[in-house]
């Protein structure tokens, strides 16, 4: 039943490709007065208009539930209820604003053509210090472009941390610390992108009719060395990951990973409450060579391990969990982090880190494909503003990516979130399994109420922008898993 499932999927995956590539081809020869620039924004529109009327009728569930609704009290109390709500609607005005910003700044950009502006700018640049090449122009334009993006999404950037995320006290990040993150994340995105848009340009030009086969490799090939190389070398450029040492935490942990045969090397915690105090967990790597990595705020005073240590690494007595000054305790204990930790640990078990994988590859070999059905308009590019007959490898990229795949990059992502909504069902059911069913509810509840999400969703709106379902749903299909395992 499994291969037959695996073989319609892809199946069907394929033949909406190809019918995608008719279509285009379709497009491509009997609409030659269409203005793709026209066109696209007509789509940006679309979706800005739809994403508007989602986050809208979240608002309004928001907005209008003053008080908890009798599921909700018996998740959390009024206090935290009420903050809760309070972060979301500023999160959620916030999101309005900005998203409008967005959408004329995307419209601004495209009629004014600013983009064949600064592609001009970048080959004038690379002229008056005595070069001339299209990968050095890509590469000037990448940097310029991001730098000038950087800046101008600073203000937004700045008010979200220092404003919303420090009113509600999740922010600690310094204004020194933040912008020595932001140049760090700016100059390896740069690096990053250079590596990669440099040789996938070059096979591109020089590939013929089959580039998008070498395309494909490249990027998969890149995807999968930086799976190899992040944890080790680009993550402790911006956190500190430190060993958990010997301790009932690392104990529990150990077992649940042999229970499952799931063939864990390393467990660390990583010192997420230097910017934040949102929690997490997660695992990494390939074959046999996983880690676990658990976010500092996830963990409560009774089962820090680094809480247990002095300031030269000795070990001292644990805390006993009471809080001396009366505040209200966050985190979860040990048997709850290791609920949480069933769950993420099914995820490995059920395939669904490698199944998206796969997918995504396929996915990405039929837009190379798809992208070199387009490219030999020499229209598109005009209609965005560069010359007739000039068509430089990265403006192709960007345009037919960015914009003319549109419609297609929207329905990827909402099958992509409903798939991911499965996949978490499946994990929670997987933890059931284990055991660990009434530990990953407390865990969830008290995730939500330190996170301060708001316990309530739209259901049109959760099921078209939530990976995760909603913690009630999550609840009540935990629930009902228990009662069928029993």
């Amino acid at each position: 039943k499994q291969w037959y499932q695996r073989r319609v999927r892809g199946a069907v995956t394929m033949g909406i490709l190809c019918c995608v590539s008719d279509y285009l081809k379709t497009l491509g020869s009997s609409f030659d007065n269409v203005n793709y620039m026209y066109w696209s924004l007509a789509f940006v529109s679309a979706e800005f208009l739809f994403d508007t009327y989602l986050i809208w009728r979240q608002r309004r569930v928001v907005k209008e539930t003053e008080t908890r609704t009798e599921d909700v009290k018996k998740l959390m109390d009024e206090e935290t209820y009420l903050k809760a709500r309070s972060y979301s609607l500023e999160k959620i005005n916030f999101g309005i604003i900005h998203d409008c910003y967005s959408y004329f700044e995307t419209l601004g950009v495209s009629l004014l053509f600013i983009t064949p502006f600064l592609w001009d700018f970048a080959g004038k640049s690379i002229e008056y210090l005595g070069y001339s090449h299209e990968l050095i122009q890509s590469n000037v334009f990448l940097w310029q472009s991001s730098l000038i993006m950087a800046v101008i999404h600073l203000p937004w950037s700045l008010y979200r941390t220092f404003v919303i995320e420090e009113r509600h006290g999740f922010n600690k990040m310094t204004f020194g610390f933040y912008f020595k993150d932001t140049v760090k994340k700016i100059v390896l995105s740069n690096v990053i992108s250079s590596l990669i848009m440099t040789p996938l340009i070059y096979l591109i030009q020089w590939g013929g009719d089959y580039f998008f086969i070498y395309a494909w490799g490249l990027v998969f090939a890149f995807t999968m060395a930086v799976f190899f190389i992040y944890m080790d070398f680009i993550a402790p450029m911006f956190d500190t990951y430190t060993p958990v040492p010997d301790s009932p935490l690392k104990t529990a942990i150990e077992e649940l990973a042999s229970s499952i045969n799931f063939p864990l090397t390393k467990l660390y915690i990583v010192d997420g409450s230097k910017r934040s105090n949102h929690s997490n967990a997660f695992f990494y790597g390939f074959f046999k060579n996983k880690r676990i990595v658990l976010f500092d705020t996830l963990l409560d005073d009774t089962c820090n391990p680094l809480l247990g240590l002095d300031e030269n690494g000795n070990k001292k007595q644990f805390p006993s969990g009471e809080d001396d000054e009366g505040k209200k305790k966050k985190g979860c204990n040990q048997e709850e982090v290791v609920a949480v930790l069933g769950h993420e640990l099914g995820h490995w078990y059920l395939g669904h880190v490698y199944k998206p994988l796969m997918l995504n590859q396929v996915i990405i070999l039929g837009m190379f494909y798809l992208f070199g059905v387009l490219v030999k308009n020499e229209q598109m590019l005009a209609d965005f503003g560069f010359p007739h007959g000039s068509q430089p490898t990265l403006m192709s990229l960007t345009i037919i990516f960015q914009y003319m795949f549109g419609p297609l990059n929207k329905l990827f992502s909402i099958l992509s979130t409903q798939l991911t909504r499965r996949f978490e069902f499946q994990a929670d059911s997987f933890a059931v399994g284990l055991g660990k069913g009434p530990l990953l509810q407390s865990s969830l509840i008290k995730m939500v109420a330190d996170n301060l999400s708001f316990p309530l969703a739209d259901k049109v709106y959760s099921s078209f922008t939530y990976s995760h379902p909603p913690l009630l749903e999550r609840l009540a299909f935990i629930r009902d898993e228990i009662k069928k395992q029993a």
